[in-house]
């Protein structure tokens, strides 16, 4: 078993390996034969012959080798495809999470521009106030400051104003 990162990579059993071993070790004693018997013959026109028998299976492996080729190649073909569906899977929910953060944002944002306003709204209803008291206080009349009380009103018509608009503006 090969474990690359603590995860496991390739799993070959034991049997696996002696499969391969015994595959091997075969192929090597048949090659190992047919030199020896060559060489114990003598004659390379018998040797010629003896390999030339062997022309089927020759054939037999190549046509397995392909076999298996086109096969790898299958495979292959059904992972790239569900490879390509997970990924395309995994970047439809990262498109649905942006879309998520961006609505989230925009709301923040307008929630941030709400607030803002109140403030701006309260600090000029605290500014018509005081301009009210210091008419009293020196002329003894609240509308002493009307340009400027009139002025913070509009100001708060405009607040509230924007206020609707961002109420009302599409995330």
């Amino acid at each position: 078993m090969l474990r690359i990162s603590g995860r496991v990579a390739l799993t070959i059993s034991d049997f696996d390996i002696m499969k391969i071993k015994y595959l091997f070790i075969t192929c090597l004693g048949l090659w190992a034969l047919s030199a020896g018997l060559t060489f114990w013959h003598g004659d390379m026109a018998w040797a010629a012959n003896f390999g030339d028998s062997f022309g089927a299976v020759n054939a037999l492996f190549s046509g397995f080798a392909l076999v298996l080729a086109i096969h790898s190649m299958i495979l292959q073909q059904r992972q790239n495809a569900e490879f390509e569906q997970k990924t395309l899977a995994a970047m439809a929910q990262q498109a649905e999470t942006i879309q998520l953060i961006k609505t989230s944002l925009v709301q923040q944002a307008n929630v941030a521009r709400v607030t803002a306003l109140t403030y701006l709204i309260e600090r000029e209803e605290q500014r018509i106030e005081t301009l009210k008291e210091w008419g009293m206080q020196s002329y003894k009349d609240e509308n002493y400051y009307s340009k400027g009380i009139k002025a913070a009103k509009t100001r708060i018509d405009d607040y509230q104003a924007q206020i609707k608009d961002v109420g009302t503006a599409p995330c």
